[in-house]
């Protein structure tokens, strides 16, 4: 166990639970939303997450109310969802983006036309697009021709022109419908999607990991860390927070499975093909395959045969390099988790400065004027060492971003504590 505090005299107002894949979280937050205490503890798996939560929680009994205690969870690793629709760029960019703020990770975005579908399976597999208007033979016939034995999922949901609902669930009686977030205007605000993401990532954490058996109000309340992660981003946004942003911005929330990135739009690169959905101030992208514990083989394959690999290891190490190199190259180096987290960062941001991934815009990285890092990694990077991994994308006397660690989770605090309305 660890743990961190800040003015232990502070009256406590409630507290706050993040259940991580390896760690759980617990923080007494005070009247202005500020940590006084924080404590750590690595996932006892034996036991379960619901008795090790109740069991770090009773010490509190008297302290603050457990019936209003926050709680959050990445511990399922988020659903993976495939998205099929009328146009990628459209209707698949509004689709996406509220299956990421929701917290769940999308797999793909096709059209409806795909010939070829997809061999990876997803949890939910989601047809939509086009607005809700009557006239709509064009949509109506590649609807027709949709064939769902081309992929691979649990549950197939139908948010696309309400008009022709009826006759999906028709041909496929399983399916689920939601209303069509692009309702009958383009206005891409309507959460119909975040909502159906979000109650099916709670309730496959449920189902995965025991968390109904959580007393009182917990498991009722619970909601993704990713979701909280990026409210908290939006809180401090507005000025709301006790992290400042200043300009525009990046969070890289560095975990055990996943890095996930939370940018403010004007970093997306004019000329980019893949662009967020429009009517959004940030916008986020989840790397399912960039972690220090479960996603580590994958970051270590990723690093091996990166071709600025020696580049990347002189920026992060002291003294000899040549001897980790070749060991690296080799599949023979067994890395610190520091070096893990700052190759989390160095490989997160080469791949968003070139919008290498399904759906992810390509940055301009010489827009940035400040990083946030959060998450486990936060606890064994440093300023200077993430500021020397951004040297690397430095172009010409761009003037390097600011860098700020947020080694308290204050953004998770931000987050969690939040009552006012983040914009999808």
């Amino acid at each position: 166990m660890t743990s961190t505090s800040s003015s232990p005299s502070a009256q406590a107002r409630r507290a706050a639970v993040d259940i991580g894949s390896t760690v759980v979280k617990v923080a007494l937050v005070d009247n202005r939303d500020q940590v006084i205490s924080q404590t750590l503890h690595g996932r006892d798996f034996e036991l379960g997450i619901a008795k090790q939560v109740m069991g770090l929680l009773a010490p509190l009994q008297g302290v603050v109310d457990l019936e209003r205690v926050l709680v959050c969870s990445s511990a399922n690793g988020g659903l993976r969802v495939g998205i099929v629709c009328l146009s990628q760029h459209f209707s698949g960019a509004t689709m996406r983006n509220q299956v990421l703020l929701a917290g769940a990770n999308p797999t793909f975005v096709h059209d409806l036309e795909e010939p070829a579908g997809s061999l990876e399976r997803v949890d939910v597999l989601l047809v939509g697009g086009g607005i809700d208007c009557a006239d709509a033979v064009p949509l109506k016939e590649r609807l027709e021709r949709f064939d769902p034995s081309r992929y691979r999922f649990g549950t197939l949901v139908f948010a696309g022109n309400c008009h022709l609902a009826s006759e999906f669930v028709r041909r496929f009686p399983q399916t689920i419908v939601i209303p069509n977030p692009l309702a009958a205007g383009l206005e891409s605000r309507k959460p119909s999607v975040f909502d159906a993401i979000r109650r099916a990532y709670l309730d496959d954490l449920v189902y995965k990991e025991g968390v109904s058996e959580l007393g009182g109000t917990l498991a009722s309340g619970i909601r993704p860390t990713p979701e909280i992660v990026s409210r908290g981003f939006q809180r401090a946004l507005v000025q709301s927070s006790g992290i400042d942003v200043s300009g525009a911005c990046v969070v890289l929330d560095i975990g055990g499975a996943t890095t996930d990135l939370h940018y403010t739009v004007e970093i997306v690169r004019d000329e980019s093909e893949a662009k967020p959905a429009a009517g959004l101030s940030v916008a986020r992208y989840v790397f399912v395959d960039l972690g220090i514990v479960a996603s580590r083989d994958s970051l270590l394959l990723q690093l091996r045969t990166h071709p600025r690999l020696y580049e990347f290891l002189k920026s992060v190490l002291d003294g000899e390099v040549e001897e980790p190199y070749r060991l690296m190259r080799e599949g023979a180096y067994d890395p610190s988790p520091e070096l893990l987290s700052y190759g989390c960062l160095f490989v997160a941001l080469d791949r968003f400065s070139q919008g290498r991934g399904p759906g992810l815009p390509a940055g301009d990285l010489g827009r940035i004027a400040q990083i946030i890092l959060t998450g486990g990694s936060s606890q064994t990077l440093s300023e200077k060492g993430a500021a020397r991994v951004f040297e690397l994308f430095r172009v010409g006397d761009n003037p390097l971003p600011s860098v700020l660690i947020d080694r308290m989770y204050q953004l998770w605090i931000d987050g969690i504590t939040w009552s006012g309305n983040a914009s999808l």
